[in-house]
């Protein structure tokens, strides 16, 4: 579990936010109270993101389906598309 990089992720960006607010909290005075305030909102703000991903998910999924040019010219039934070399002439890629 530990070699798992999102784990490994997880586990350091804690410890690095806890010695942060370890440091904010010890040298600079900061209020304990602040710490929590940031803490709720921060928690808060993850929640409304999460939400709106998932209002907006099958809006994006909706508009990813229609298809675009770069599809259309895959399936050309004219064969692959021609490319041009640096000299500028046209060249038949190789699939």
């Amino acid at each position: 579990m530990l070699k798992d990089p999102l784990v490994r992720r997880f586990i350091s960006s804690s410890a690095f936010a806890g010695a942060f607010v370890w440091v904010a909290v010890r040298y600079f005075e900061v209020d304990t109270e602040v710490v929590w305030v940031l803490f709720e909102l921060s928690f808060v703000f993850v929640g409304i993101l999460i939400i709106v991903g998932l209002i907006l998910a099958p809006a994006v999924r909706l508009f990813r389906r229609k298809s675009s040019l770069l599809s259309k010219l895959d399936a050309s039934p004219d064969g692959p598309p021609e490319l041009l070399d640096q000299e500028g002439s046209k060249t038949i890629q190789n699939p």
